[in-house]
């Protein structure tokens, strides 16, 4: 299956039935959309395992919690959450857990300043307001400073890094999988199959669903890549993709992924 943009509808229809049924096979050259992606540099605690690349379903996302504000964009559909580095290897000498970490992130460090500003360009913070979900907290402020800051990344790097390797998941086939069947009912199984048949990888839990209920129904809200430390760079490459060491899968065998709900006018 060549992996590429999908142009048109028909084209669209034939990728998902395909996919749905056919093995994982060789990757074929990556999308423009992450061509050219520089390896991401820590200079401090750099010694961790892998990153998860945290993606939204945005009609989902926002319909959990507290929701997203009045002026939250209803595309793209798939959003950015966040590229998360795992514990860094002294943490985890120190007995710190998966859990700890998550909590804590960057503020697990003394001396991090809060109120730093993050250095973006306008361009950069526009496709940030676009892709990432509109919450009351600043959501690319609040994962720069608890998953980026303590690194010593700039943020332009990473955030400009993040946001190609959304594009690029969302420009596959799988991301045309999740649009063509927004609003239905889908198998947990045929869409672990559809990211199988887009990126040539059999890596179990590589790939992770996080759902919600919402009116007595699972929906999607979220879905995570595990993405070797080193291999940001050749993102979705098969060699890209790891097991993920802690399961957070929570999605049940059948869910909805939702839309958008009607306005009334």
């Amino acid at each position: 299956m060549l992996f590429r943009h999908v142009t048109g509808l028909a084209l669209t229809a034939l990728l998902v039935l395909g996919l749905a049924a056919c093995a994982p096979k060789a990757p074929a050259p990556l999308p423009e959309a992450t061509l050219g992606l520089p390896v991401l540099q820590p200079t401090a605690h750099g010694d961790f395992g892998h990153y998860t690349l945290a993606l939204t379903w945005q009609p989902g996302f926002c319909a959990s919690g507290p929701g997203c504000l009045a002026d939250q964009p209803q595309a793209p559909l798939i959003g950015l959450h966040g590229l998360w580095a795992s514990r860094p290897q002294k943490l985890i000498d120190q007995g710190v857990t998966p859990p700890q970490w998550w909590a804590a992130g960057c503020d697990i460090y003394p001396g991090q300043d809060k109120g730093a500003p993050i250095v973006l360009t306008e361009g950069t913070r526009q496709a940030l307001g676009d892709a990432v979900a509109h919450l009351r907290d600043d959501l690319a402020t609040h994962e720069y400073r608890k998953h980026v800051q303590c690194f010593g990344m700039p943020a332009e790097t990473f955030f400009r890094t993040a946001l190609a390797m959304r594009a690029t998941v969302a420009a596959s086939p799988m991301g045309a999988y999740l649009r063509a069947h927004a609003g239905q009912e889908v198998g947990h199984d045929a869409l672990l199959a559809v990211f199988r048949g887009t990126f040539g990888t059999d890596v179990d839990r590589a790939l992770q669903l996080r759902c919600e209920t919402d009116h007595g129904r699972s929906m999607l809200t979220q879905f995570w890549f595990t993405i070797r430390t080193g291999a940001v760079a050749s993102f979705p490459r098969p060699e890209s993709f790891m097991r993920s060491p802690e399961p957070q899968d929570n999605c049940p065998a059948n869910f909805t992924i939702p839309i958008w709900p009607a306005v009334a006018r």
